[in-house]
């Protein structure tokens, strides 16, 4: 069975027994657009005008050097129709995560916790370019791969703002810090959350499994969608968009050539490129 398929049920953990709720906004349009072949078009337009905060929010976001667009967005509608529904939940759930992160996240140690979300979304996309895959879907599989590192910073700032400086200041396993004192590590909350919050069943997979070993893949294969967030995830790492330094990291070069060979064609060549370019578009966002 694919690792895809293999979210299990667990009971509440206890340190998830009272996490923010993700924005209800965001949470709908997944749903909706979760249906690929029955979306309807103007009830996703409906849910996202609801919410005047959160719509307008979203243009903000849209129109941002994030997503580099050479036309301006002036109407969730137009969006929709012009840049079709993929682009719409990716916008949405960067929107949505933002908002929920947004209290907890003004020590440093857990910027780099949001900062690392956003790079590995923009990465996955680059890669998904790379592999012929959907980039927009990608780049939403990435930005919510740590949604189990986002509850717990969300329920416990203070708390797990202390795990990572342990972490960082004695080079111990993030995991393992977490287990000790939540009895749960991030990639189980993960899962745990993406069920409890009816996301796609492959967003819930990819939270538990994008720390899994990654294998290489031939020259006729493209990676699957897991190994493609699991790669953007080390290679946000490789770029400095790591939440601490990881013990076994990986230079970025090693990291692309697992990619099959007309992907590594395609990819940028120009690293340090990439790196600017990723952290501009992480500041565009404010």
């Amino acid at each position: 069975m694919s690792a895809l398929n293999q979210v299990k049920q667990t009971e509440r953990p206890w340190a998830l027994s009272t996490p923010p709720p993700f924005p209800a906004i965001a949470m709908k349009v997944l749903e909706l657009l979760g249906h690929e072949d029955d979306v309807d078009v103007r009830e996703v337009v409906r849910w996202l005008q609801a919410d005047p905060v959160f719509a307008g929010e979203m243009l903000r976001v849209a129109n941002s050097a994030l997503y580099g667009l050479r036309t301006e967005i002036r109407s969730v509608h137009q969006a929709t129709i012009n840049l079709g529904l993929d682009f719409v939940k990716a916008v949405a759930v960067t929107v949505g995560l933002r908002a929920y992160v947004k209290s907890a996240v003004k020590a440093p140690i857990l910027r780099r916790c949001w900062t690392h979300s956003m790079a590995c979304g923009i990465l996955s996309q680059e890669l998904a370019h790379a592999c012929f895959m959907k980039g927009d879907e990608a780049y939403t599989a990435g930005l919510l791969h740590d949604i189990g590192r986002m509850g717990l910073l969300a329920a416990y700032p203070v708390e797990y703002a202390n795990v990572l400086n342990v972490a960082v200041d004695y080079s111990f396993d993030v995991l393992h810090c977490e287990k000790e004192l939540f009895d749960i590590d991030h990639c189980e909350a993960g899962a745990w959350l993406a069920e409890q919050w009816k996301l796609p069943a492959q967003l819930g997979a990819i939270a538990r499994h994008h720390h899994d070993n990654i294998v290489a893949f031939s020259a006729q294969h493209k990676p699957d969608l897991l190994a493609i967030i699991a790669l953007a995830c080390k290679l946000a790492d490789a770029l400095d968009f790591g939440v601490v330094t990881a013990r076994d990291m990986w230079p970025a070069e090693k990291i692309i050539n697992y990619l099959p060979d007309a992907a590594k064609m395609r990819f940028p060549k120009d690293i340090a490129a990439l790196k600017a370019s990723v952290n501009d578009r992480i500041q565009a966002l404010g």
